[in-house]
């Protein structure tokens, strides 16, 4: 079994440098489009079985593009959404973006349950991805499937150490989530280990 990670493409909100999280209409861009059939290209040996994203526009757009590609179901699942900003959601101003900021500081400082006002914390982040990701490696773990899940860059940097065990915050932070990165896992021993992110590979 072999869980593949990436993040969606290049959309409407990266490039305006908007906080979108929620149900907005911030679509992908030509680029992310691009971005999107080029990993289904690199997919296209890996044998992915199905297909799970965030119910995100820019993600659903980016997994429908590479599900038709692979010929592979798309199911769409909240585990994978980028956390919620509450009151700063829709917005790039910089009160917005500093909120951000204070909220994701606070996580670092080991405040978990630090939250912008009607947003989500790193615990509520942690209680519905963790879960999700170690049913499908109980799951799957001793058989031949493989999946893809498109999520996004901040709950990625966030969550991945939490399930990868040869994976620290400290290593993400030196890497660059570039949208749709390619991050391959495998399960040894009934735990998901990264075998290659990016460029770099941590599993000969």
């Amino acid at each position: 079994m072999r869980i593949v990670f990436t993040r969606h493409g290049e959309s409407q909100a990266n490039v305006e440098q908007v906080i979108s999280n929620r149900n907005l209409p911030h679509a992908l861009t030509a680029k992310g489009r691009a971005q999107s059939t080029a990993l289904a290209a690199q997919l296209g040996k890996q044998n992915i079985a199905a297909i799970y994203a965030s119910p995100i526009l820019r993600a659903q757009q980016t997994a429908q593009i590479i599900g038709e590609r692979l010929r592979a179901p798309v199911t769409t699942t909240p585990a994978l959404a980028e956390f919620d900003c509450g009151i700063m959601e829709g917005r790039g101003d910089a009160e917005a973006w500093a909120a951000h900021h204070t909220v994701v500081s606070d996580w670092a400082a080991g405040r978990p349950d630090a939250h912008i006002p009607e947003g989500e914390s790193f615990t509520h982040m942690q209680a519905r991805f963790v879960p999700f990701v170690e049913q499908l490696v109980a799951q799957h773990a001793h058989t031949e499937r493989n999946f893809l899940l498109v999520a996004h860059g901040s709950l990625l940097y966030h969550m991945l150490p939490l399930v990868l065990t040869n994976v620290s915050r400290a290593f993400i932070g030196q890497q660059r989530m570039r949208n749709c990165i390619l991050i391959d896992t495998t399960v040894q021993n009934g735990q998901l280990i990264c075998a290659k992110w990016d460029q770099t590979v941590l599993l000969a």
